[in-house]
């Protein structure tokens, strides 16, 4: 730790590089743990949902099996034990039996990490690169839309992401001449930990074993990482061997559900979408418009790994290489497959535009600013979201305040239900129908469809889930297609009530980001609409205009 005595004898410079890289940690803090409970306790993320109920499994230590493998262990049990620790200092059982308390926790967690990572992105670009290279991708880490909004879910990716980062130190220091023995067995720690977080860390293997071969390691420090990654890897994740069956039906399952041989609702928005090419566009969603130089620094600084055949260099690029490569290819493209990516680009980007200000000074200044600002009017946007009400809660309000008890409420399946539940009301009050949607079109589907518009009162559509891809698809949902454009051209006898929109927002500019891969607006800033059935039409007449 470094003491104020040892701070006031250090040169000036010096103390402006810890003061500047404070700030950036405080300002990360604030935006990462800004109203952490959103959504009131209503848990609209999935993940959350299967997280939460597994932490409720595990009970210390007559019970350890979370019976959920989408996600590792190892944050299951740091959730429960965090849990258990606040039951014993509050005395409430809230934190180990409610979905919401739980949630809290991991968002908490989740935020230190991401907090964390702005540090060790300074850490480790200074180690490769420079001081003031290191200062200029911890700023840009510090304002990353979307590892902000990934510090606002209980989910896996901000400690996943933190993970990485340790792992490249590790194998950098191993690569050098300073290497220890006890660096391989810190590695093999954090190398368990991290497949113990989520199995997509198998990716994160190919950084050690680069650095086995460029460094040629002793057998015995060999053995030690080995035996340390395993060790640990069993500890936080035992029933991966004591329920291999149950693991094995999870992976076959996800795996199936990534290579888009299992067809599952929630991924026909990939349907037409193009390998790389979605990814890359996303990018400019996660990140602003930074990612481009991103990009560009990337591939300028892989060509200058290969002419120079640098290893640092090559060692660095090699995860966000290949992991983009593989991951990148998958038909099933959510945006949270690319956020161990993005630490690199902010690096990537960084380089190029002090490299561009070596070259061409006034030029590198006005790109520097010009990204700084960007970034930082993006990330800040976003953060708006978090200021504001979520969408289904304003929703589920206007709901309860303008809609006469007793009428009949439409709803969507495979989305969150409206209204949500409140102290003094429950959607008990209304009466409540779910249309299927997905299934397959036919006559029978659209002979219950128009039987439902028929008698419904209303029509509640929650997020863009549904008919932001089924519009899109006519040559699987030639019906549900053409009844979504006249449902919103007002030709279905509904009109449009109410629109709640929550976008990111600063200074009067609006971030409208419908256009951005679903999942990165429909938990925490979905659009809500809410439809009046005005004109009352026959099922008859609804069925035929949605089949003309």
């Amino acid at each position: 730790m470094l003491g104020l005595g040892k701070f006031a004898k250090l040169p000036l410079r010096r103390k402006a590089i810890f003061l500047y890289l404070f700030i950036l940690l405080v300002i990360g803090g604030v935006l990462r743990f800004f109203n952490l409970n959103w959504d009131q306790g209503h848990f609209f993320h999935p993940d959350e949902r299967n997280i939460a109920l597994a932490v409720t499994r595990i009970e210390f230590f007559s019970n350890l099996n979370p019976e959920f493998f989408a996600y590792g262990s190892f944050p299951i049990y740091i959730y429960r034990a965090i849990a258990d620790i606040l039951v014993f200092l509050t005395g409430s059982s809230l934190w180990i039996s409610q979905w919401p308390y739980i949630n809290f926790i991991g968002r908490n967690v989740s935020a230190f990490f991401s907090v964390l990572t702005i540090l060790f992105v300074f850490v480790l670009v200074k180690k490769i690169f420079s001081e003031k290279m290191a200062l200029l991708s911890a700023f840009f880490i510090t304002f990353c839309p979307f590892l902000i909004q990934l510090a606002h879910f209980s989910i896996t990716e901000s400690l996943l992401v933190f993970q990485l980062l340790i792992i490249l130190i590790f194998c950098l220091r191993i690569i050098s001449k300073k290497t220890k023995t006890t660096d391989f067995l810190f590695l093999g720690i954090v190398l368990g930990l991290a497949l113990s977080t989520k199995t997509a860390a198998l990716s994160f293997l190919i950084i050690p074993f680069l650095s086995i071969i460029f460094k040629r390691p002793k057998l015995k420090e060999l053995i030690l990482l080995a035996f340390s990654t395993v060790l640990v890897f069993l500890i936080f994740s035992p029933f991966i061997i004591l329920d291999y069956q149950s693991f094995l039906e999870s992976m076959r399952y996800e795996g199936g559900v990534v290579s888009g041989i299992l067809k599952v609702p929630y991924t026909y928005q990939f349907e037409k979408t193009h390998i790389y090419l979605f990814q890359i566009k996303n990018f400019f969603w996660q990140m602003g418009p930074v990612a481009g130089m991103g990009i560009l620094g990337f591939l300028s600084l892989l060509a200058l790994a290969i002419k120079k055949k640098d290893k640092k260099l090559i060692l660095f690029l090699s995860f966000p290489f290949c992991y983009f490569l593989y991951v990148g290819a998958w038909h099933t493209k959510f945006i949270r497959y690319m956020a161990p990516l993005l630490p690199f680009l902010a690096i990537c980007a960084s380089w190029l535009l002090l490299k561009i200000k070596e070259k061409y000074k006034i030029l590198g200044y006005f790109l520097i600013g010009f990204f700084l600002a960007i970034t930082i009017i993006w990330g800040l946007a976003f953060s708006f979201i978090y200021a504001k009400e979520q969408t289904r809660i304003t929703a589920s309000k206007w709901i309860y305040g303008n809609i006469l008890k007793g009428s009949i409420i439409l709803q969507e399946h495979w989305d969150d239900g409206l209204p949500v539940d409140f102290e003094d009301h429950h959607p008990s009050e209304y009466i409540l129908s779910q249309l299927t949607i997905y299934d397959t079109d036919s006559e029978e589907k659209i002979k219950a469809l128009s039987s439902s518009l028929e008698r419904g009162d209303y029509l509640v559509i929650s997020s863009r889930r549904l008919y932001g891809t089924l519009i899109n698809l006519p040559e699987i949902y030639p019906l549900t297609s053409r009844y979504y454009k006249l449902l919103f051209a007002e030709k279905l006898g509904f009109r449009l009530e109410q629109e709640f929109t929550s976008y990111p927002k600063i200074f009067g500019w609006e971030i409208r980001d419908d256009k951005s891969e679903e999942t990165f607006q429909v938990y925490d800033h979905p659009k809500v609409m809410i439809f009046k059935n005005n004109e009352r039409f026959l099922k008859e007449k609804i069925a035929n205009l949605i089949k003309e």
